[in-house]
């Protein structure tokens, strides 16, 4: 093949920018048509949002308070806003995603292919997972505890719209992410930092910190609450292991 035949690296970086451009536009059209239909449904985001708060709050009927507050004349309307741009932004995930691995594939060995789907699936259900524990147990129990709180020492929950949305929002990002702890044992292991038998060796020292841990994120101070937010973080530092084997595993199959 004659050398002017071939490819120059700067046209072959080119052809790739292009094509990421197309995988950033279609993103951005993708979101904002979640965020339109998201928007569209937007009462029933506002019931999946103070459906935990209104559960906590009907187990305290003589309570002083019957539901959250504006203080501005915007604010539902902006609470709006960032819930359909949420809801939007994981509707059209599935799409953006699709478009990221048609776009990443090529470069990957089949091997690594596997992996990352691998990976994503399993990081995608471990944070499912954390949301779901979180927005189904979590949120809940702190908000009974906090209202328990408050009304004994006869002061008036008088929440925000606003508040009570960054209340939850960040419960359930937080546990969503402390449900990655398999894949994050498993990428220690997977780079050299640790391996499957130091983290057998180190599970009596885990579990103590999950403990600790468990303390620090329980939305309050009794062991049965303490002890219902540790137990899910000690089965998935378990389930860190067998995936760290798993990732012994794979290394050698594909040196």
């Amino acid at each position: 093949m004659p050398e002017t035949d071939k490819p120059s690296q700067p046209r072959y970086f080119f052809d790739h920018l292009m094509e990421f451009r197309k995988v950033i536009v279609r993103a951005l059209a993708a979101i904002t048509i979640g965020v339109g239909i998201a928007f569209w449904k937007s009462e029933l985001l506002f019931i999946l949002l103070l459906k935990p708060f209104q559960t906590a709050l009907a187990q305290f009927p003589d309570a002083p308070v019957k539901g959250l507050q504006t203080l501005i004349p915007v604010e539902a309307f902006m609470i709006n806003m960032k819930l359909a741009t949420f809801a939007g932004i994981v509707l059209a995930s599935p799409f953006i995603l699709r478009d990221l691995w048609f776009f990443a594939r090529p470069a990957l060995k089949s091997h690594e292919r596997g992996a990352v789907l691998l990976v994503f699936s399993l990081g995608l259900f471990f944070f499912l997972g954390g949301v779901c524990f979180s927005y189904f147990v979590i949120i809940p129990l702190a908000l009974k505890f906090l209202l328990h709180y408050n009304l004994d020492y006869h002061f008036i929950p008088q929440w925000t719209l606003q508040g009570y949305y960054s209340f939850a929002v960040n419960f359930i990002l937080i546990f969503g992410l402390v449900f990655e702890l398999p894949l994050v044992l498993a990428a220690l292991v997977s780079i050299g930092v640790a391996t499957p038998a130091f983290l057998i060796q180190k599970r009596k020292h885990a579990i103590l910190g999950i403990f600790i841990l468990a303390a620090i994120l329980a939305p309050s101070a009794d062991p049965v609450t303490q002890t219902l937010v540790a137990v899910p973080l000690v089965v998935l530092y378990e389930v860190g292991i067998w995936l760290s084997y798993l990732a012994v595993w794979r290394k050698k199959k594909n040196p």
